[in-house]
């Protein structure tokens, strides 16, 4: 009579064909982090113009610069100033 060992949690969840794949996982973190920089795009560009002149603020103008034109563009940015209102009601 054997006994059979306790299997790994992966093993487990591939035998229960649990869990998601990690292709599908790095997908949903990139989309979170691309949604989110959208909606902020404006903010983001605003705060790095308030930075102190130098390397790392022209930097980080740079990079926000065109989240803040498609931000603006599609409107998203409104999203952003509704949920602010709300929080503060």
């Amino acid at each position: 009579m054997s006994i059979e060992q306790p299997r790994d949690i992966g093993e487990r969840r591939e035998a229960q064909q649990e869990g998601r794949p990690l292709r599908s996982v790095v997908t949903a973190v990139i989309a979170f982090y691309v949604a989110a920089a959208l909606l902020n795009g404006r903010f983001l560009n605003e705060s790095a113009r308030e930075r102190e002149f130098g390397t790392v603020r022209d930097m980080w103008v740079a990079a926000t610069e065109p989240l803040s034109v498609v931000s603006t563009f599609l409107g998203l940015d409104h999203f952003r100033d509704k949920v602010e209102n709300l929080r503060e009601e």
